[in-house]
């Protein structure tokens, strides 16, 4: 997928989704633009896209922050970098966690996934008219296959969630997902949560 103009990835976590998410639109002709929780960005070049990366994949106790607020936040204090519907609109994308699902052992994960889930919706359909985009990654933890070998969740008969897929979910398939909202043939798709997880979705107390 061809890209062009400029992302700002903001990042809290989750290192390894980071560097692969970066390097990938490097890659593929965007301009990236880091910033932290406390990087000032209200200011700078007009954005074409915002990917938010709150640090949901590699936390069992949860975050010390909201990552749902957070992502409102963002949006707002972004408003006048982003690109304007009559100028081909800007995409914003969240990489959340397949524990919004529901995960024994996981509840703090599982509810600010959940949450962050909500931010995205609500946001698409309050920016949609403003030309923006709202849509979000939801994946596998990185070390699910892992964390399956050390058996079930204590106090339950639960084991981790696993890929159906031969191999494991990596940071490069998450960075790809990415990728597939922010080019501008994914223009008309808003408000959607798309599992990249190799099917791990499926096994939730939600696939009934």
């Amino acid at each position: 997928m061809a890209g062009e103009g400029r992302v700002l990835v903001r990042a809290d976590g989750d290192d390894d989704v980071v560097v692969a998410v970066s390097s990938a639109l490097v890659t593929a002709g965007w301009i990236v633009e880091h910033a932290g929780r406390s990087t000032p960005v209200s200011e700078g070049p007009r954005l074409d896209g915002i990917v938010f990366v709150p640090g949901l994949l590699d936390t069992v106790a949860g975050l010390d922050v909201d990552p749902a607020a957070e992502l409102v936040e963002l949006v707002e204090s972004l408003g006048r970098r982003l690109r304007s519907g009559g100028d081909g609109g800007a995409r914003i994308v969240a990489v959340g966690s397949r524990d919004w699902l529901g995960w024994a052992g996981r509840p703090a994960v599982a509810a600010q996934a959940a949450g962050l889930v909500a931010a995205v919706r609500s946001l698409a359909l309050e920016r949609g008219r403003a030309g923006l985009t709202v849509n979000c990654v939801l994946a596998l933890p990185l070390d699910a296959h892992r964390r399956r070998h050390r058996g079930a969740v204590p106090g339950t008969h639960l084991h981790e969630p696993v890929a159906l897929t031969p191999e494991p979910v990596t940071s490069a398939d998450i960075a790809a997902t990415v990728e597939f909202f922010l080019d501008p043939r994914s223009n008309y798709i808003t408000g959607q949560a798309l599992h990249c997880c190799g099917g791990a979705s499926l096994l939730s107390s939600l696939s009934v």
